[in-house]
């Protein structure tokens, strides 16, 4: 009795360590995805750069960014704030089971016009990863601003100025189509 009952509980770790192989275990540091020199063309893959601020100067869709729908919060805690250089968002959205990408995407061609009008619209791509999890979670983002900053910088030919960031994606918000955050640059 004492063989048969060793031999069950081996039998049993071998099942559980063959089940967590599979799995990836969650240690709480996310590395940051590496840089990439971006090509243009149907093969590029804009998920090492997601998560981040990109000026998209490809001849590429914005919604190659991601389309998937989100909630925005506008209003209150957790409302779209800018301190030094990093724009903090709120989102929610349908999902819960595989990683959401949230990227800032502003087009190269929108900042000749900035340094007249001080007006920039930026995309907020959600990427779901075909996330088919029915889950409604909230989550803070941070996105480093920096590359608008140089980019204005570069363009305007002058190091402070203030920006009107004319936030737009496939939120669903009935009462804010497009949310207007000012970014003042020091």
């Amino acid at each position: 009795m004492s063989l048969q009952r060793t031999i069950g509980f081996v039998v049993c770790l071998m099942v559980l360590f063959a089940a967590a192989c599979g799995q990836e275990l969650d240690s709480g540091d996310e590395k940051e995805p590496e840089p990439v020199d971006p090509t243009p063309g149907d093969t590029f893959d804009p998920r090492p750069l997601m998560g981040r601020v990109v000026i998209n100067d490809m001849d590429m869709a914005i919604d190659h960014w991601g389309d998937d729908e989100y909630e925005l919060k506008t209003d209150g805690d957790g409302a779209p704030v800018i301190e030094d250089d990093t724009l903090t968002l709120t989102v929610s959205y349908s999902g819960g089971c595989e990683r959401h990408y949230f990227t800032i995407v502003a087009d190269d061609d929108e900042f000749l016009p900035i340094c007249d009008s001080g007006q920039l619209a930026v995309f907020l791509a959600h990427d779901a990863n075909d996330d088919r999890c029915e889950a409604y979670p909230t989550e803070e983002h941070e996105f480093d601003l920096t590359p608008i900053k140089t980019r204005y910088q570069e363009t305007c030919e002058r190091d402070a100025g203030t920006i009107n960031l004319h936030l737009q994606g496939p939120y669903v918000s009935e009462d804010v189509p497009v949310f207007v955050i000012t970014y003042t640059l020091e």
